[in-house]
Parts: C-alpha cells; structure tokens; sequence
C-alpha cells in the first residue's frame, strides 16, 4: 500500500488511480458487493474450521465480518470516494480560478469584449464593455445586441450578422461603427471580430472593441484645425516657410511665392539660403548649426529686421520671425516674413518730411531773429538814410559832399535790400501786387548787384524797350533777380560775365507742351545768364529743391534757389533752367504780363508830395529816426508834433490835440502802434493812420492792418517814400476810404 501510494502520489498507475480513474457508481457498488461477499465466506470457513458451536459461533460472525469487511470498505469504496470528491472539488476551484483569472483579464482589458450567440444575443460583456454601454453585466447577458445599434444603420447591420452566422460570409478584420449608451449618447467603436465555431458549426461571434470616440473627435479637431491652419497660412499676408535641419524649404505660402517671386515647386526643396543676400548666409548657417548642437538661439521667437533677396536679384528689407518645433522626433523651423519695403519707404519718406519740419521750425525761429534784427537795423537805416537826404538837399550838386552824401544813401540802399531779404525771408514782408516795370526794377538793382557781386564780374542788361508790365510783388521780385545774382556770382569764383534780359514773349499752347509747369499766354521773359562753371542734368533737375546745394558746408543753405521758385510760381510763373558743364548757367524766369487800358503811372516828385499845414503826431521811440521823419515833415509843409511813447501821445490828444494823421512805429517799449491808432481813430474817425516798421507779422499783423485800412511804411524809408505814403494816406481818409 506504501507502494501504492507513493506511486499514486508520484504520479504512479496504481490500483486507487486506476479505481479513481474508473470510478463509475456500478463498479463501486459491484466491488462493494464482492468485499462484503468475499468477507462472510472467510468468517465463514474460519468458524466451521475452528468448530465452533452455537452461541459462539453466532457473536463471533459479526464480529470477525467486521474486521475483515471494515478495512476493506474502507480501501476498496471510501477511500476512492473521497478521493474522487476531493479531486472534483480541486477541479472546481481550479476552474473558478481560470474563471475568475479569465474575467479579470477580460475586465482590465481597455476594450470592449463580448460574445454574442447564432442569434445576436450577448453571452459575455467584460466590465469595460458594461462602463461604455452604461449597463451592468447581469443587465447585458441575454441581450439583443442589436437594440446598441443606432436605428439609422440597425436592419443593415443585423443582415451581415445573419448573413454570417449562416456561414455566407467571413467578417474577421476591423472596422468600426457607433454604438448607443443608455444615456442615448452615440460612441465609435472600432472593432474587430472572430466566427466561433463548435465541430465546424458557427455558434456565434467573439469581437474586441476599442472605443476611439475622443480619438475621431481629437482626429476632427486636428483636421479642423489643420483646414483653418492651411486656410490661415494660404491666405496669410506674411510669407510663412517651413524647413528643415538640413536648411531645405519645405512648405511655404502663396505669400511666399509672391514675395520672393518664385513659384512653390520651386520653392519646395530649395536651400533657404538662396532668398538671403550673400552677407546673411553664412551667419545663419553658423547659427543653424549652433541650435542643433546647443539648443540656444539668439533670435528665436523675437522679432528682427533683416534682407531678403527675390527671384529678380532684388535686395528688400523683411521682418522676420523664427521658432522651431518637432514632429515624429524631427526638428523643423518656421520663419514669418513681412515684406517691409513699404513701411521702410513710409518711415524714410516721415524722417524726411520731419527732417523738413525741424528744418522749417529752425528756418522759423531764425526768420523771427532776422525780423527783429531787421527792425532795430532799419531803425538805424532809417535815421541814416533820412538825414543823408536831408543833407544832400542842402549841398551843391557837383561838390564833393553830394558824391559822398550819395554814396551813404546807397549804402543804405544796399543795406536796406539785405534786410528786405531777411524779411522776405522770414515771411515778415507784405506781399503786396502792384503794376510794375520789369526795366526799371533790374535798372534800380544794377548799382546794388554790381557792388554785390564784386569787380571781378561783368554786368551786361538788355532790356527791351516798352517791355510789357507785371502785376508783382516789388520786393519779392527784387529778390528774384537778387538771388539769381549772387547764384552766379558763385557759379564764377574766377570772375566772368552776368547778363540779364528781359523781352515780352507769347507763349503758344504748343510751346506750353514743351515747358513743364508752363501755360499759354502773354509773359515777360526775364533771362539771367552766366559764364560760369555749369552744372550736371541730375543737378540741374533738383536745383529749387529746398536745402538742395552742390556748395561746401558752411558757404550756402540750398534755399536761395528755393525761395525763387516759390516766389516765382506765387504770381503765376514759372522758372526752367537751362546748363551744361563747362558752359555756364541760363535761367529764364516767366511772368505773366498786365496787358490793357491800365498804364504804369510816373512817379511824380517835388512839390507835389508837399503838405499844406495838415497836422501830423509822429510817435517813434528811436531819437534819430523821429528826428529826422520831424524835419522832413516840416520842411515839406505838415506841421508836427511828436511822441516817444504811447502814453505820452494819448496826453497830448487829452490835452486838446487834434490831428489829420497819425504816424507811430509799431513796436513801442509801451504799447503798440496798433493801440494807438485805434485810439486816436476812436477820438475821431476821420484821423488817418500810417504804421511804420523794420517789419510786420503776415499772421498776425498784416490781416489787421488791411482790415483797419491803416497804411503801412516799411522801414528804412526815404524822404520820397514818407511824403509819398502821407500824401496817399491823407487822400484816401479823406475820399473816405
């Protein structure tokens, strides 16, 4: 029995396995009914062997049956029945083990697992399947499956189920469909399936489902955001390019195409060095390399202003913006790039126009410190030029006093004209059209341009007789001619010849054509030409630019030739010039001609400026220059009487002075002479007033002065200019005008 067991236990054929192993109920009961059989017929024999008699023989059968019976019962029916019951019992709780393991296999699973039988119900559902439907396991199990199939699409699936189940298709593989929840919510389950078969018999379906519902929602939002992405980057303004580690474009924009002038397959696989200038290349390459190794960039994600280079070969300012990312393990560069050429046009074409600006408040700020240098100086002039006047009547004509007396009054005169330019140039200067001749203006320029310009420059006019009149401003076109002048006058710093012309011309409509900025018409022709150094085309074209200059720094502000044209296109002209290196400089300056019944009156001097005793208050605050405006009144018949101050004037009027005309300097240290000429005109309206000064505020004063309808004498005047404009001041107060 040892032997038996061990070998049962090693794994042995023995008697008890062989019993275990053919342990049917009859067998049993047939092995049970031999042991008891068997036992009675050895009690048997061994009591008629020992001759026992009765009662012995009667208490001794039992008890001899049971211990040969017992042992053997035990060895031959219990013992193999426990063992069997034993063994079911360990199968049973090895498969509840599997079955248990087999479960939670199917519940950690991330899919879905079900089996459905020959008619679609469902026979297993893991837990992950429950938690997608929304059901309990014990809810599923005897399921129809097709109730989770949404009702669109439900009579088309459960054909193929059928169809497959009765053996007329094969549907391993995957593929993907919705479900429905309990909730009512739709998920898409990708799915794939085996046929089940018993003995070649298809008994139902085994699939595994893995819900991919956020996969397609996340695969819709990619392509979602990938559509608006390429819809952002095709219609995009800037030129978006895409390249790699190896410095290779690839993707780029239409705006790309555009900006650099290439088409997309030709972009596409181009070295990104070849839209950079020479300069750039080898820089960014350097720093391609130096972020691989590194992963440092300096410009990333910054904005830089740099050159980009066209199909054309055309170098153009870009704004550039770079960052990397990585895809599948793979690094990847993106640049936006703004053509700038524009906005840098704009910004060069703003610091120019603010160049102008700073250039025109300086110009400002100097023509207000010229106009009060101009009225202090012509305070000066007007005391000198005066009292030479008045000296000059008084000496003999052919003595030497006169020649010097003269002398000083042109001196004046020149002084006079350079302060009339600093006054024209600071804009201080009435603008004031009158009828003049063009011959005798040039004809009273010629002593003055002659000193200007130096002995070592010939002077040559040619003036036509009867030249026909302009309507101009007699300042501004002294300036014109002035201006010209001393443009020659450097164009010859070796000395040579200046000739002026002038001639009446008609301008024929063909003519015009020819002539930028001209018109048809009567003109005066004023012709200004020198001998000297001349000048390119490209300068020529850019001479009345403003601050334009071809002279060295220091000797020239470029505004000479400016001032000119502007003042010769405020009458309605127009100025070309005409020139060549080596052969000297030809302006021809036109203006338009008065042509009609209005004639140029003559001046008319001498006893007709005289006064018959009207009376004058004269109020200036320079000693010399009312002084000498006192004795040259007087002398010509006004009688006067004079004031420094504004106060001082106004006690006279209180102290019973009346008088036919005012003269006052508009700047007092008091008040003004605008003060007091309004209130002198409100003592008596019929007072007329003249101003007199170095010069006058177009803004501010000029409006006022013509509104008022008060005269206006600019300083330094000569003895002819006062009487002249007392004369006209007295009349017109008395025509009431």
């Amino acid at each position: 029995m040892a032997d038996d067991w061990k070998g049962r236990k090693s794994g042995a054929d023995g008697p008890w396995d062989r019993l275990r192993q053919n342990g049917s109920p009859l067998r049993i009961i047939l092995i049970t009914a031999a042991s008891v059989f068997l036992a009675e017929a050895l009690v048997m024999v061994v009591i008629y062997a020992a001759g026992l008699t009765y009662p012995l023989n009667v208490i001794l059968d039992p008890a001899i049956l049971m211990i040969v019976l017992v042992p053997s019962l035990y060895f031959f029916l219990f013992r193999p029945v426990l063992e069997m019951v034993r063994m079911r019992r360990q199968a049973e709780r090895e498969l509840k083990q599997e079955r248990d393991n087999f479960q939670k296999y199917l519940d950690i699973a991330g899919v879905m697992v079900l089996v459905l039988d020959g008619a679609g119900r469902i026979k297993l559902m893991n837990k992950r399947g429950c938690g997608i439907l929304g059901y309990s396991e014990r809810e599923l199990i005897g399921m129809d499956w097709f109730r989770f199939v949404p009702e669109r699409m439900r009579g088309e699936v459960r054909a193929v189920f059928n169809n497959l189940v009765g053996g007329g298709s094969e549907l391993e593989g995957y593929f993907e469909n919705p479900v429905l929840t309990r909730a009512g919510d739709e998920r898409t389950i990708l799915w794939h399936n085996i046929i089940l078969r018993e003995g070649g018999v298809i008994t139902g379906v085994l699939s595994s489902g893995e819900d991919i519902t956020e996969r397609k929602r996340t695969e819709r939002t990619l392509k979602e955001s990938e559509r608006r992405y390429r819809q952002i980057h095709n219609t995009a303004f800037d030129a978006m390019i895409v390249s790699d580690t190896g410095d290779r474009i690839i993707d780029c924009n239409p705006s790309a195409e555009a900006i650099f002038g290439y088409q997309r397959d030709e972009l596409i696989g181009m070295e990104l060095v070849r839209l950079m200038p020479e300069q750039y290349r080898q820089r960014h390459k350097e720093g391609v390399k130096w972020f691989l190794d590194t992963g440092v960039s300096t410009i990333q994600g910054k904005v830089v202003e740099i050159e980009g280079l066209r199909k054309n070969r055309e170098v153009f300012p870009i704004e550039l913006v770079v960052n990397s990312f990585t895809i599948g393990g793979e690094i990847n560069f993106t640049g936006t790039i703004r053509d700038i050429t524009e906005r840098k046009r704009s910004e060069m074409e703003k610091e120019r126009l603010q160049a102008r600006i700073n250039q025109a408040q300086k110009m400002e700020a100097i023509g207000r410190f010229a106009g009060g240098i101009a009225h202090d100086f012509n305070n000066v002039l007007t005391a000198i030029r005066g009292n030479a006047e008045l000296a000059l009547e008084d000496a003999e004509r052919s003595g030497p006093l006169y020649h010097r007396l003269d002398g000083i009054i042109l001196s004046v005169m020149l002084a006079s004209k350079l302060t009339k330019q600093l006054l024209l140039f600071s804009r201080n200067h009435p603008f004031e059209l009158v009828l003049l001749d063009v011959n005798k203006v040039i004809e009273d320029l010629l002593i003055i341009i002659t000193r200007l310009i130096g002995d070592e420059v010939s002077v040559r006019t040619e003036l036509e007789p009867g030249v026909w009149p302009v309507n101009a401003d007699e300042g501004s076109l002294e300036q014109v001619i002035m201006n010209l002048a001393v443009n020659a006058r450097d164009a010859m710093p070796g000395g040579g010849g200046l000739f002026i012309k002038t001639e009446s011309v008609v301008v024929s409509p063909g003519d015009s054509m020819l002539m930028p900025g001209s018109k048809p018409g009567e003109m005066v022709r004023i012709t200004v030409r020198d001998t000297g150094v001349g000048m390119e085309k490209e300068v020529a074209e850019r001479i009345f630019e403003p601050f334009f200059t071809t002279k060295e720094p220091g000797k020239g502000t470029g505004f000479g030739l400016a001032v000119v044209y502007g003042i010769v296109r405020q009458h309605g002209g127009w100025i070309s010039v005409e020139s060549a290196p080596g052969k000297g400089t030809t302006f021809l300056v036109y203006m338009p001609a008065l042509i009609g019944d209005r004639r140029l009156e003559p001046d008319r001097g001498g006893g007709v400026l005289d006064g018959k005793g009207e009376r004058v208050l004269l109020v200036e605050d320079d000693f010399k220059a009312r002084d000498f405006a006192k004795t040259a009144l007087q002398e010509h018949g006004y009688a006067v009487a004079e004031a420094s101050i504004v106060k001082d004037a106004a006690d006279i009027f209180e102290n019973g002075g009346v008088f036919d005309l005012v003269i006052s300097d508009m700047a007092l240290p008091d008040r003004t002479g605008f003060d007091l000429a309004e209130y002198a005109v409100a003592r008596n309206p019929k007072t007329a007033v003249v101003l007199t000064g170095g010069f006058i505020d177009m803004k501010t004063q000029w409006p006022v002065l013509v509104e008022k309808g008060y005269a206006f004498l600019q300083k330094p005047y000569s003895i002819g200019g006062l009487l002249k404009t007392v004369k006209t001041a007295l009349a017109e107060r008395r025509e009431g005008r």
